[in-house]
């Protein structure tokens, strides 16, 4: 019985538990991925972010009401093309404790309030790891209100950038607000999905 015991709690996940931000292409359209490779070279982009802790993914949407957190399988956001995945570092917070923070921030952060520029899916990102002492996450990850003000400024002087680029970022806010019905992921009121054991993801 000893055995047992000792093989069911090592099976259990606990802390330190590593957070993972996983960086996505803002939907699935080619022309924003073509136009993030332009504004990566100066430092912008159009990303959407979601924050993995104990193998599940959170991130934050428009919703006319309630809640507009959300989680969803990781790296696998519905609506979105994955780009890659940073290793933010470890927080010493059980499952049982993330869980209760993801509660709270599901009460701070309601679906209506979201804004394509100042309160969005990164932003959010950035308020957990801070709040956890992991913050902030990578500027370039974040800085979408600055994308139109680069754009409209540099693209005259980068050779081979088209003028649909700048077009690109201004229709972002409509495409983000068709976001509005439910993506398909799994919300925050349903019941949390525990994983079986603790994984060790590494950053690509």
């Amino acid at each position: 019985m000893g055995a047992e015991a000792s093989t069911a709690q090592f099976n259990q996940p606990g802390p330190p538990a590593p957070v993972m931000l996983h960086v996505y292409d803002l939907g699935q359209n080619v022309e924003v991925q073509a136009m993030n490779v332009v504004l990566g070279a100066l430092g912008s982009g159009a990303f959407h972010c979601g924050i993995e802790v104990y193998g599940q993914e959170f991130s934050f949407n428009w919703k006319p009401q309630g809640s507009g957190v959300f989680r969803c399988r990781p790296r696998q956001c519905p609506g979105h093309s994955y780009r890659t995945s940073i290793h933010m570092g470890d927080v010493d917070l059980t499952f049982e404790e993330v869980e209760g923070l993801m509660s709270r921030l599901k009460a701070e952060w309601p679906g209506s309030s979201y804004h394509i520029l100042n309160r969005n899916c990164c932003t959010f990102c950035d308020a957990f790891c801070r709040l956890v002492g992991l913050g902030p996450i990578p500027y370039w990850t974040r800085n979408l209100a600055d994308a139109g003000s680069v754009v409209n400024s540099a693209y005259n002087a980068v050779a081979g950038v088209p003028l649909t680029v700048r077009a690109a970022v201004n229709a972002l806010g409509d495409e983000i607000m068709s976001y509005g019905v439910d993506l398909g992921c799994v919300t925050i009121d349903e019941a949390p999905v525990r994983p079986p054991k603790r994984q060790v993801v590494h950053a690509r």
